[in-house]
């Protein structure tokens, strides 16, 4: 019997402002929002801690014998974004401070960006007017290594726009031929800062099974591209190292709730109680705990979830 195929199931990403990126991914890309809800009503231990602050924004010195999980579910908001309306594709996090009730940052280098085939529907001639017109933030990307230069042989090339945290988010144009969306037909890739590239590249070979594409040459100084993909020969993940003009690696980690979610893998290891789990169904909104977590080199959350 032949080992199912990995494939992306869906990516968590801390946030800064979970309104303003519920209006960037619901009215420019036109997902599809279910929340925000708060992480602390969906578990016990939130609940009753809902009661004894009885709502108060700031508890410090109020609770004393809560337990951690606790006090960060009770300020963790949370709200899914679904291309299709039957699954999702990311889960949007924003944690608070219980002192001030002030937003975490999600500066440094972790989850880079990732894209998303667009729909057949979609009309690439008049799509970058529309992004325009939805007030868009642009930027490019890699010259020579994502389609954004014209040749003969790519007619069509992808756009690139910052999500509200500055992530870059690519939209592939005539890549899919699902219709199950009019705008974002799912979830195709995930870009990662690393800080040790070929260490990263061995664990995710060992430990996951991927297998790397050559390696690109790129003549701008200080950037290292590695792909890996399945064994069907998709891409999954691009590593994407930054050297500084020293030579020494800009240090690249995972932060907080940002993970990412495989299907397809049977990777076996305890789940770590620093991870919360809020795999939910839009339909339910309730907690699921059968994913199994593992930690990459870099310090990357991987959710393998069971078949």
């Amino acid at each position: 019997m032949n080992d199912p195929t990995i494939l992306l199931d869906h990516i968590a990403l801390h946030v800064t402002d979970l309104k303003r990126s519920i209006h960037f991914y619901q009215q420019i890309l036109h997902m599809q929002v279910y929340g925000p809800v708060n992480v602390g009503t969906l578990s016990r231990g939130g609940r009753l801690l809902g009661r004894v602050t009885e709502g108060r924004g700031l508890i410090k010195g109020i609770v004393g014998n809560v337990s951690s999980r606790a006090l960060r579910d009770q300020y963790t908001d949370v709200a899914l974004l679904s291309s299709s309306g039957t699954g999702y594709d990311i889960l949007l996090v924003q944690e608070r401070y219980p002192d001030t009730n002030a937003a975490r940052s999600v500066d440094g280098y972790n989850i880079f960006g990732f894209s998303f085939f667009l729909s057949p529907l979609v009309e690439p001639e008049t799509l970058a007017w529309d992004l325009h017109q939805a007030e868009a933030d642009f930027c490019w990307g890699d010259p020579g290594f994502d389609g954004t230069v014209f040749t003969k042989d790519r007619p069509v090339h992808s756009l690139y726009i910052k999500d509200p945290d500055g992530r870059f988010v690519e939209l592939i144009p005539n890549a899919c031929e699902k219709t199950s969306s009019s705008f974002i037909a799912g979830l195709n890739t995930i870009t990662l800062y690393t800080t040790y590239p070929d260490k990263s590249k061995e664990f995710y070979c060992e430990k996951l099974g991927l297998i790397t594409e050559p390696e690109l040459t790129t003549s701008v100084p200080g950037k290292r591209f590695i792909w890996l993909k399945n064994t069907d020969e998709k891409r999954c993940i691009l590593l994407y190292n930054l050297t500084k003009p020293d030579g020494n690696p800009i240090e690249a980690g995972g932060y907080g709730l940002d993970h990412f979610a495989i299907s397809g893998c049977r990777v076996c290891n305890n789940k770590s109680i620093e991870v919360t789990d809020i795999r939910m169904e839009p339909e339910k909104l309730a907690e699921h705990t059968s994913s199994t977590y593992i930690k990459d080199s870099d310090g990357y959350w991987i959710e393998c979830m069971k078949q």
